[in-house]
Order: C-alpha cells, then structure tokens, then sequence
C-alpha cells in the first residue's frame, strides 16, 4: 500500500501546547501508513530535537526570524513540490492559511488545525486579529479543519468559519509517560523546599495574559490567609515584563508562592502537587489538566473550552475571573475525605486512559486523513 504523504507546517517547535501535541501525534502516527515531513517557519526551538529523533519522520525549517518578516512562503512552495504531499496540514494560526496557499499550488489535500477556542483577541497584537478574520474568509479553502475541542468548534462557526468542513479531534496525551510516580514527586517537593504537611496547589503553562495568573494570584492570598500550611507554584515561563509584573502582584503572598519557571521533569512536578488548576480566560482543550489528571491529580478548572468536559466530576470547575471562588473550591477539595479524594485521583486517570489518550488522537486522525485522501 502507498504511503500517504502529510507535510505539517507550523510556526515555530518552541515549548507550547499545540508544539507538543503536534509532535505527540506524528510520533504516534503509523509510518507504515504515513510519511511525515514537518516544516517550521522559524529555525532551532525547544522541541526540535526530540522531534528530529522520530524515526520516520523528517524535519526542515525555513529561517523566518520575526513577526515581521515575510512569511517563507516561496521556501515552503519550493520543499512542497519536493516532496509532493498528498495532504498538507497547517497546525494553527498563518500556518493554516500559508497551508491553504501551498496545498492547492501543489494539488494536496488541505487540512487546517484549530486548537483555541473563545481567545480575547485584544490581548494581543492587532496582527492576531487580522489573521482570525482573514481565516474565517478563507475557511472555505480547506478540504477538512479539525479543532481540538467542542468550545473551539462552536466557537470558529459563530465567527464565520465554514462549518461543514469541521470536525473534533480532542487532544491526547500519553499515559505511559505522564503517571502516577511517588517518588518524583517527593523529589521535587525537597528541591521546593516543601515541609512534610505542606499542601500544594499549581498553575502551570506559559505566563501570559490568557492563562490568567492574576485570578489565580488573586485566589491564592484569599486561601493563604485561611490555610497556613498550604504553599503555591507557577510552573513556566514568559516575557520578561510580564513575569516580572506578576511577581510584583504576588509580594503579599510573602514567601507562600514558588516561581518554578521550566521544569526539567514536568511529571515529578505534577506527582508534587496536591490539586492543578487552570485559571484560564479561554482554552481550547488543555494539555496541563489532561496530564494532571493522567497523574492522578485532581484538578480546579475554570469553565471554559473543554475543560468541564476533561474533569467531568472527578474535579471542581469555576467560573473564570472569579478568585473567590477559585480560592473556596480549593478549600473545599482540600476538606475532602481521604477516600473521596482516593477515589479522585483513581478516577481522573481513568477519564484520561477512556477519553483522552494519544493513542486515541492518533487512531481518530490516522482514520480522517485515509478517508479524506480516498475521496
């Protein structure tokens, strides 16, 4: 059987949510069935070892150095005709309107990947904006866009994109990687410099506007007044000023508050903790509470994207900007019994092997590609 030829483009393989789920799913596509090539604008970043590591699948990048300057796309036509994909797949943003311009130049199939859901877009450049709308006028291009959530769907067809050419595709994670490991965690609870009885509650993901940290910052001065043994952590990283703005408005928390930054190993960091939570304003389908969960931690989600969908009753969900709420599902999550909370931890996993796992990503997107190159 010939293989079918997929060229992925994406912006850059620096550390991010559709970064790393881009490279959990060609790692676990079939190369008996699928021959992979990946095209970044931009050179090096983060993930591009691991993901040059695959075997079977190729990697080029094609040199783009900022925002402004131009779009690669006489680069990524010219690797396109090289390699003479069957379908090629833009992975979020311009990636999927460069994707459109490149596949239909070369006669391949276009997928387009959605992975966001509701964002305030004024949080951002205007440039953020202008591509958004650009797209919801040339989702008519593509043969097939796949979102990553219900929320992304309902939201991108609210906002003029076609609608009979989307389907779902959630997320998935691995649960082999991301478990329960006692003792990592309590290594990195003695890196932390956390005492025996020391409760943790963590945000963790890139530090910017969307993920809201000030809401969880918020949240964190409330319970910290009420519960002493409990400790906070932000796990990630960011721009300069922003962190620094919010290390500022955290100064009343008075050494309660660890700043992580990135963390080597990301699963003892979620064996450490004793409740994640997302405090997000808007997500897609989010990576941080899946892995969280396949750890066995059970998670406070604020209500939005699919985020009630991946807790389902194993954790307490709130409404976004709410820090007074936040701060009480956490007090009463920590009040539960042990066994309820036993029972939790058992269950959060168990809703990600069932649900939410690579595997199953992998396997949907294996079936939607075969299907779209046959017709």
């Amino acid at each position: 059987m010939k293989k079918i030829k997929v060229f992925f483009l994406i912006q850059t393989l620096d550390t991010g949510g559709a970064e790393r789920q881009l490279i959990e799913l060609v790692k676990a596509l079939d190369k008996a069935r699928f021959s992979i090539t990946v095209g970044a604008f931009y050179d090096g970043g983060a993930f591009r070892a691991e993901l040059e590591g695959v075997e079977g699948v190729r990697v080029v990048t094609f040199g783009q150095r900022s925002r402004w300057d131009p779009v690669p796309v006489v680069r990524i036509l010219r690797e396109a005709r090289s390699i003479k994909p069957d379908i090629v797949y833009g992975f979020m943003g311009v990636s999927n309107e460069t994707g459109a311009l490149v596949g239909r130049a070369v006669g391949a199939k276009v997928v387009w990947g959605l992975l966001s859901s509701d964002m305030d877009l004024s949080l951002y450049h205007w440039v953020s904006t202008f591509m958004f709308k650009a797209g919801a006028l040339l989702s008519r291009i593509p043969d097939l866009i796949i979102a990553n959530s219900e929320a992304g769907m309902r939201h991108h067809t609210a906002c003029g994109y076609s609608a009979n050419r989307m389907i779902v595709i959630h997320n998935g994670i691995d649960p082999n990687r991301f478990r329960p490991v006692d003792i990592a965690g309590e290594t990195q609870r003695q890196e932390w410099q956390c005492p025996e009885g020391v409760k943790l509650i963590g945000i963790f993901g890139r530090l910017d506007p969307i993920k809201d940290h000030r809401t969880f910052l918020k949240a964190a001065a409330i319970l910290a007044s009420k519960r002493p043994e409990v400790r906070f952590v932000c796990v990630g990283t960011g721009a300069k000023e922003f962190a620094e703005g919010l290390r500022h408005e955290a100064a009343p928390l008075n050494g309660k508050i660890i700043w992580a930054g990135w963390v080597a190993d990301i699963v003892g960091a979620y064996n450490a903790m004793d409740i994640v939570t997302s405090a997000s304003i808007s997500e897609g389908l989010s990576n941080v509470i899946c892995e969280a969960m396949a750890c066995c931690v059970p998670c406070v989600v604020t209500d939005v994207g699919d985020s009630g969908l991946i807790v389902g009753d194993t954790g307490i969900g709130v409404a976004k900007k709410d820090p007074a709420a936040m701060a009480e599902a956490w007090n009463t999550m920590l009040d539960w019994p042990a066994a309820k909370m036993a029972d939790a931890r058992s269950l959060a996993r168990t809703r990600i092997e069932d649900h939410f796992s690579v595997r199953q990503m992998a396997a949907k997107t294996e079936a939607t590609l075969t299907n779209l190159v046959r017709s």
